[in-house]
């Protein structure tokens, strides 16, 4: 579920009018009508396929299969159409994306998690402790964004079955990558919104931000 809206800011780099996307985000669930329809179908059809009742199945001849299929499908839509949501501006030529700095936050079971939570103070902190001052300024209020230099690792998670095999896999490939990497991005104190070039804004988003010698997701 994506959709675009109108444009109507200038790009930080002034190359283009932004284009505000909005698509579903799978960290956060917000029960609505058309989710709680579908569940309820869901629920109905499970009850119906252990039950059988006889008033359903002596009138309708179709298996009883038919209503787990009906009720998988309808738990999926459910889910979908229950699903949070992300906005974000992208720049139609550079591709860089100005978004929000809470959208770091994931919510599980209605809450917001511990390691999404340190992970957008973390990032708000450094905006907020930059003196550096860029040659940017924010699509949103107008106001020079700070430079902020952000440190992170990108785990490798290997596939493999064997515990001594995977934990040498992924030391070997860590080693690789060289650690800890440092990326540059523009941020705007007074909106509390970060401006990423198309090359880091899905580094940030799955890497692991180093703050004072330790990691946080």
């Amino acid at each position: 579920m994506n959709s675009v809206g109108e444009r109507t800011m200038w790009c930080p780099k002034r190359c283009d009018l932004l284009v505000m996307k909005t698509s579903s985000n799978p960290y956060e669930f917000k029960w609505n009508l058309k989710g709680g329809i579908f569940l309820l179908i869901a629920l109905i059809s499970v009850y119906i396929l252990l039950n059988e009742p006889p008033f359903i199945f002596d009138n309708l001849p179709i298996p009883a299969t038919y209503f787990g299929i009906i009720a998988m499908l309808s738990l999926i839509l459910s889910m979908r159409f229950s699903q949070g949501t992300i906005n974000e501006y992208v720049c139609p030529s550079c591709k860089g994306v100005l978004f929000d700095i809470d959208r770091f936050k994931h919510v599980k079971k209605g809450k917001i998690t511990k390691k999404s939570a340190k992970k957008r103070n973390t990032i708000l902190q450094l905006l907020n402790d930059s003196s550096e001052l860029s040659e940017l300024q924010c699509p949103s209020c107008s106001k020079d964004m700070n430079s902020v230099k952000v440190l992170y690792k990108i785990k490798h998670n290997s596939q493999a079955e064997n515990f001594i095999l995977k934990e040498t896999i992924e030391g070997v490939v860590d080693s690789v990558m060289a650690g800890e990497k440092e990326m540059q991005v523009e941020g705007c104190k007074s909106c509390k919104s970060l401006w990423l070039d198309e090359s880091n804004r899905l580094e940030i988003s799955r890497g692991t931000i180093v703050s004072n010698g330790k990691g946080l997701e």
